[in-house]
């Protein structure tokens, strides 16, 4: 129910998405322009803005980012280009804070065109070397 009145206060326009992290905890996403505010139902904690150099459109994914059975989110845009990449900021759930901690790829500047990749548990993105895309890999049951 508390999430009911959070969402009808998010502002108009704005792209609202709700999931549960875990159990009994409730997180709201609430996209609006180039900001991004996220909202964990933990306690009276204040909810925190995230800003994204943006000009084209975000968007958002829920997956298990990071493969330990907690809900993640990943907020994305069409790089601001030509429009040919997707670029992803990758956002961890973390039970001892009960908020969310961004997370950068093993190689490279960030996430760039990302595959999940479930069966062997790491993420898959391209970052660009000196000569030209690789590929980069990262695992993290080796933090």
């Amino acid at each position: 129910m508390a999430l009911f009145g959070l969402l009808g206060s998010a502002s108009a326009g704005a792209e609202v998405t709700s999931f549960n992290p875990v159990k009994n905890v409730e997180a709201m996403l609430e996209v609006n322009g180039p900001k991004v505010k996220v909202t964990v139902q933990v306690d009276a904690r204040e909810p925190r803005t995230i800003d994204f150099a943006a000009e084209k459109s975000l968007h958002v994914a829920i997956d298990d980012f990071n493969f330990d059975g907690m809900k993640d989110f990943s907020v994305w845009q069409i790089d601001d280009g030509m429009g040919t990449y997707t670029i992803h900021r990758i956002f961890i759930y973390r039970p001892k804070t009960a908020d969310f901690e961004e997370v950068q790829p093993d190689c490279g500047d960030g996430f760039v065109n990302l595959r999940v990749d479930k069966k062997r548990k790491v993420l898959l993105s391209t970052y660009w070397g000196m000569d030209g895309p690789q590929s980069c890999v990262t695992r993290f049951h080796k933090r």
